[in-house]
Parts: C-alpha cells; sequence; structure tokens
C-alpha cells in the first residue's frame, strides 16, 4: 500500500511555451485526506532561469516537492523559488 502524501500542491499559472492544460493540476499522487493551514506560493524555473510554473504547496513539506513530483520530470525544472524567500538561494523573491 502507497503511503498516503503529507502535502499538496497546484499549479495555478503556466508561463511560456508549456501546455496551458497543465494549469489547476494537483499533486502529488498519492495525495492525503488533510492538510495543514501551512501554504506557500513558489515558481519553478528551467536551467536558463525562465519561469515556467506558479502554483502553491501546503501541508507538512520541505520544499523541493512540486520540483522533484512536477517540475523536473515534466518540464526540465531545475530550480524552485517560493515568495517568502528560495530554497535554491537564500534571500530569493518569487
Amino acid at each position: 500500500m502507497t503511503k498516503k502524501a503529507s502535502y499538496a500542491w497546484k499549479i495555478t499559472k503556466v508561463i511560456g511555451e508549456n501546455d496551458s492544460t497543465e494549469c489547476g493540476l494537483v499533486g502529488p499522487h498519492n495525495l492525503g485526506g488533510e492538510f495543514g493551514a501551512n501554504k506557500a506560493r513558489f515558481r519553478m524555473y528551467d536551467d536558463d532561469g525562465n519561469p515556467i510554473y506558479e502554483g502553491y504547496i501546503t501541508g507538512d513539506f520541505d520544499g523541493f516537492e512540486p520540483l522533484d513530483d512536477f517540475g523536473t520530470p515534466n518540464a526540465g525544472c531545475t530550480a524552485i523559488k517560493y515568495l517568502s524567500g528560495s530554497i535554491t538561494t537564500p534571500g530569493g523573491y518569487l
């Protein structure tokens, strides 16, 4: 039996040439049932520093989950930054 995830993320904006049907996509595939009030907005970037996706994550998370679950395998994203700072560079801004 697959363990339920303790977090959930949602893509709220697709930037650039990616398929716009990705907007509204939620993950991960093993979503749990309840999530805490912890919520953060993020933006994912490709290796050239171009923004690709915006969204938010909620629940118990470390920060790289949207990138690992979706951004990297789907569009080759290599960085994720959060509105309140950055997972990749401290003091970064979304």
